[in-house]
């Protein structure tokens, strides 16, 4: 039976990475880490499973260097852009319409945004390569995974997640996002108060000092 996984940040082609996140990339130069992360996506995934990335991917400036990589990695993958996937926005036609080893394309999908139903879980989630504080159905419960942070969290309440390999050393399925987030409460902001002004003057005034409490200023 094909199962569906979530990472991010995978960093390919980084060679500064290992310094940044040591943890699960214990490597002396980026030619073993890229050897690494290929055999760990293909020992994890099949090529009837189903990847959601949910960004950067490759620091690679030319597109050739990321199709080498793309093409030998298994199972349909679905990229969420992140902040240093310039060079695959750019040639996004090219990658979702050259096929790899096992059928199907490069990318099977690429955008900046997926609202995802799984019937796996019974929910709905939210993915995003940036963590939101506030995002879609967050009071119904549904899930929001994210990516960006490495191997920190973001401190938001609520069914968030992040899925960043350099976090947990391992692509997440549906069941251990599942796992992670449905016994957290649904979070809603729709009773909270806000800035009450009462001229424009005032609620600058009212903004200046919200933004400089909030940064401890």
């Amino acid at each position: 039976m094909s199962k569906i996984y979530f990472t991010s940040d995978l960093h390919f082609s980084h060679k500064n990475i290992a310094k940044f996140c040591p943890q699960f990339r214990p490597f002396d130069n980026v030619e073993q880490m890229d050897e690494f992360l290929i055999r760990t996506w293909n020992e994890t995934v099949t090529p009837e499973d189903t990847v959601y990335n949910l960004g950067d991917f490759s620091f690679a400036h030319d597109h050739k260097l990321i199709e080498r990589v793309l093409s030998r990695l298994n199972g349909q993958h679905h990229l969420i852009y992140g902040n240093h996937d310039h060079v695959i926005r750019q040639h996004a036609d090219f990658f979702r319409s050259q096929t790899k080893h096992d059928g199907h394309p490069l990318l099977s999908s690429i955008r900046p945004y997926l609202k995802l139903k799984l019937p796996e879980i019974k929910n709905t989630l939210v993915l995003f390569h940036y963590p939101i504080q506030e995002w879609d159905g967050c009071y119904q419960g549904w899930y929001h995974l994210y990516g960006h942070l490495h191997d920190r969290m973001a401190e938001i309440k609520g069914r968030a997640l992040n899925v960043g390999f350099d976090l947990h050393g391992r692509f997440l399925t549906a069941e251990d996002v599942d796992k992670f987030l449905c016994e957290l409460p649904k979070i809603s902001y729709f009773c909270e108060a806000g800035l009450k002004a009462n001229s424009p003057e005032e609620a600058a005034e009212l903004v200046s000092w919200k933004l400089a409490q909030l940064n401890q200023v």
